[in-house]
């Protein structure tokens, strides 16, 4: 494409500034009517360029000299050319300034992307440890900040844990983008979402209990924590609660035929358990105060209460210290059995020391002894482990505490103890072989006339039981078994329950196996499959920071448009056309014909077509009203006669038409007087 055809200013311009045979010369030169640097005559040529340098010379000699001659004159340019540059001064500021922001901003969004930064009010400052030059701390001797906050790796590969110094580190072992990991950690006192969906449960004692469940995306990152991190380390020797291989079964096994039982607990366990002490195990663990700082994060909650203020649903809650292990999420177990290792040691040596067994399930310590132990020293143990639990940060529940001797029933989370191997209560055994009588001698087609708990029991509810029973103690759950299965009593019965177990198997397979692709792809850093089949959320990545330009940059830009708009819509006008080059060249024109003013408003025959219509029913529309204001039709008849030879003129300019109007309104007077 061919360079954009100039503006008549821009031709009037340069006449001025040189002559106008050079203009045509040039313009003919660039269409190609005259070959440059070839062709003849080149005589003519080089003359009129040769007069468009004299032309130049006298015209600048000529400024120079009108300058000097007229001090005001010198005076008025002098502050012209200091406006100029100061102009010019300002605008490039303005264009220096605008591209330090920019490359402010770039940094600022690559550093994002690898960069934890902030996390909330409180917690932030672990992210950035202090003392960066390695300084001691006063004159106390002690290690640097930056030493005392920095990971142990020496510990972290002695326990086979990932070495991780960084938030980006973290991010990409689990799989996600930085941004997402600071979404997931945030931590804000007044939020709009909350990671934790919150219920509650009846307990058996009364009361209720508050569950946690952590949305997918936490619970993903925190199967992450678990199985990489928290599953890794071992456990104390007495906790049997959410281990792999113990069971109620395991922690009560200790303390069956014992001549005294002592069940204790731990007044709210979990919510006792607060942010700091959470964000403590994995520094122990060898993290350093980042890390440490963002998986505490992850595993703990800021209780909030939703709120609806104008519309809008808000979550409330409390400062960062005031966070808590949630009950219900994944990595909570196994966090209370990793900070529980010292007060299990301290609770073993104790009761070691004194003659007892102890064994701790979750928030239930239990202690047991025989001969002179149980005699003389249950008050002792009694006041040191409640001694210990208050220095651990814990508070004994006072309505929980039991001493069981041998001559009373003794159980130990929920299973009795009194024999040599533990069992299930006779109570529970006969309210469980009556409900198997009852749901045995019912009529085909009668309500469900077993009850346990007071409500409705079903056939696969009672076989569960027995199952249960079964699994504690096969001699006592054998015919309590045989009687659950034995409830089917006709074929067709049969064939249905036989058909809605397997559909439930099926279900509880699905389910089971969506959990372990679910927990295996999380703590392998991988993306889960959701249950509709559908690829896991993907957070939106934020928009790299564009440079922000000038009002001067903005108007050459527009500037630029419109020549390349012009120099595309007319490419090939009539009048640059060959056959008319002879005549008038891009709007130059020709010899003998004087050019219109440069400061002079183009007339109405440069319009386009449909714009002449327009400005044409337009006057004639205003010289119809003119005429109806006045209530004089005279007025509009004189008025659109003279638009209309205005129209055939071409010279449809606002200006003659305020006169046409005048002396329309004139005649319209003059004639009808």
């Amino acid at each position: 494409m061919s360079a954009p055809q100039p503006t008549r200013a821009e031709i009037y311009d340069r006449i001025k500034t040189s002559s106008k045979q050079e203009v045509i010369l040039e313009e003919m030169q660039r269409m190609g009517f005259w070959p440059q640097g070839e062709g003849e005559p080149q005589v003519a040529a080089d003359l009129i360029q040769r007069e468009g340098e004299l032309q130049r010379e006298m015209s600048e000699l000529r400024e120079q000299l009108a300058v000097r001659r007229n001090p005001e004159r010198a005076l008025r340019e002098m502050r012209k050319q200091r406006m100029k540059q100061a102009r010019d001064q300002r605008e490039e500021t303005r264009r220096r300034h605008a591209q330090e922001r920019h490359d402010k901003a770039l940094a600022w969004h690559g550093t994002r992307a690898s960069h934890m930064g902030y996390l909330g009010p409180g917690v932030s400052a672990a992210l950035h440890a202090p003392g960066q030059d390695g300084s001691a701390d006063g004159a106390s001797g002690r290690k640097p900040a930056r030493e005392r906050s920095a990971p142990d790796l020496r510990r972290l590969a002695l326990n086979g844990l990932p070495a991780l110094t960084s938030g980006a580190q973290l991010a990409e072992a689990m799989g996600v983008s930085v941004a997402e990991l600071r979404f997931l950690s945030f931590h804000r006192e007044v939020a709009r979402t909350h990671h934790y969906h919150s219920f509650t449960l009846p307990k058996k004692t009364g009361g209720e209990r508050q569950i946690s469940a952590p949305m997918p995306r936490l619970k993903r990152a925190q199967y992450w924590v678990l199985d990489n991190v928290l599953a890794k380390m071992p456990a104390h020797d007495a906790a049997h609660g959410f281990l792999a291989g113990r069971s109620i079964v395991s922690n009560a096994r200790p303390h069956a035929g014992q001549d005294v039982v002592i069940n204790l607990d731990v007044k709210d366990f979990f919510p006792s358990i607060a942010f700091g002490r959470i964000k403590g195990v994995f520094r122990q663990l060898g993290y350093g105060e980042g890390i440490a700082t963002v998986l505490a994060l992850l595993c703990s909650e800021n209780r909030a209460q939703a709120w609806s203020v104008d519309g809008e649903r808000l979550f409330v809650g409390g400062k960062a210290r005031e966070r808590v292990l949630p009950q219900g999420a994944p990595t909570s177990p196994m966090l209370t059995n990793l900070l529980c290792r010292r007060l299990d040691r301290r609770l073993q040596g104790l009761a070691a020391q004194l003659g007892f067994a102890y064994t701790r399930y979750a928030d239930d310590l239990t202690f047991s002894a025989s001969g002179d132990a149980a005699r003389d020293h249950v008050g002792k143990l009694l006041s040191r482990v409640r001694w210990i639990l208050h220095d651990e940060g814990f508070t004994p529940h006072p309505d929980k505490e039991r001493v069981m001797r041998k001559g009373r029933r003794q159980e130990v989370t929920g299973l009795v103890v009194n024999g040599s191997q533990p069992g299930v209560s006779r109570q529970m055994r006969r309210k469980l072989r009556a409900a198997l009588h009852r749901a045995s001698h019912a009529a085909p087609g009668d309500a469900p006339a077993a009850h346990w708990q007071g409500q409705a029991a079903q056939p696969s509810q009672l076989l569960g039981l027995a199952q249960f029973v079964q699994q504690v103690d096969a001699q006592q759950g054998k015919a309590l078994l045989a009687s659950a299965r034995q409830l089917v009593r006709d074929p067709v019965a049969r064939v249905n329950d036989a058909l809605r177990e397997a559909a439930a198997e099926d279900r509880l397979a699905a389910a089971s196996e969506a959990a372990v692709s679910f927990r295996q792809a999380a703590a392998s850093g991988r993306s889960p499959v959701r249950a509709n089949g559908e690829g896991w959320w993907q957070p939106e990545q934020k928009a790299a920071p564009v440079l922000e330009q000038t009002d001067q940059q903005r108007r050459e830009a527009r500037q630029q448009a419109r020549r390349q708009s012009l120099a595309a819509a007319s490419p090939a006008s009539p009048e640059t056309a060959p056959g008319n080059g002879a005549r008038r060249v891009q709007g130059v024109p020709a010899e003998g014909v004087s050019p219109a003013q440069p400061g002079k408003a183009p007339e109405a025959s440069g319009l386009p077509p449909v714009r002449r219509m327009l400005r044409y029913w337009s006057q004639m529309g205003l010289c119809f009203l003119l005429g109806s204001i006045l209530h004089n039709r005279l007025i509009t008849i004189f008025a659109m006669v003279m638009v209309i030879a205005l129209y055939y003129m071409r010279k449809q300019r606002w200006d003659l038409f305020a006169g046409v109007l005048v002396i329309a309104t004139l005649l319209g007077y003059l004639v009808r007087s």
